[in-house]
């Protein structure tokens, strides 16, 4: 089966939440949903929320989450290492002037482990920290797809001077990276996708 993915950028950041599912299926995985619950809200109609995938603590990654989970009963996941984001704002780096949400009180995930199944998608979750503690990738090796949170961009990565961030951690996550297969299409935290040979080539590591 065939994977869909819509993307739904969000909030002044235009953080990009990703709407994830297979032909035939009614259900979907929502990855980052961000600063802008009402064009996510809408995103989803007509579908099932089957689970919440956070690729790292940010605010402006996380703001929805809490919401679509009291709404849907969808149970949200985060690495472990950035599980403190959820409760911490200054952590999360919120910024009262570049948001339309409140910061979550009552937002519960559980622990991502090395692998993640959802709505008939079977995700490996690859830690890559650097622009925080539990920064990772959810890679879809048989679609051949990539959803790399803040870690990598087109032509740039995530910045390294938040809680958490550590630029040695970045260039061994990146290394990683840049170990999958050229043809993998990447659907960053930010900006528009791009493909692992295409950033690759940018860079000498």
């Amino acid at each position: 089966m065939s994977v869909n993915i819509q993307t739904i950028p969000c909030g002044a950041y235009q953080a990009n939440a990703y709407l994830v599912w297979l032909d035939g299926r009614e259900d979907a995985v929502l990855i980052d949903p961000g600063d802008d619950l009402q064009r996510l809200e809408k995103a989803l109609e007509g579908r099932r929320l089957g689970a919440i995938l956070l690729t790292h603590g940010h605010f402006d990654h996380i703001l929805s989450a809490q919401p679509l989970m009291e709404a849907t009963g969808a149970k949200v996941y985060i690495h472990p290492e950035d599980a403190e984001m959820l409760s911490d704002m200054d952590k999360a780096a919120y910024d009262t002037a570049a948001t339309r949400l409140p910061p979550p009180t009552r937002l519960r995930a559980e622990a991502m482990g090395d692998a993640l199944e959802a709505c008939g998608l079977s995700f490996t979750v690859l830690h890559t920290p650097g622009h925080s503690k539990g920064s990772v990738c959810l890679y879809l090796e048989d679609a051949g797809e990539l959803f790399s949170g803040d870690t990598l961009f087109e032509a740039g990565y995530g910045r390294m001077d938040l809680h958490g961030g550590d630029p040695r951690q970045m260039l061994d996550s990146l290394k990683a990276l840049f170990a999958l297969p050229g043809e993998t299409r990447v659907w960053p935290g930010h900006g528009g996708p791009t493909t692992i040979a295409r950033e690759r080539g940018r860079y000498r590591l």
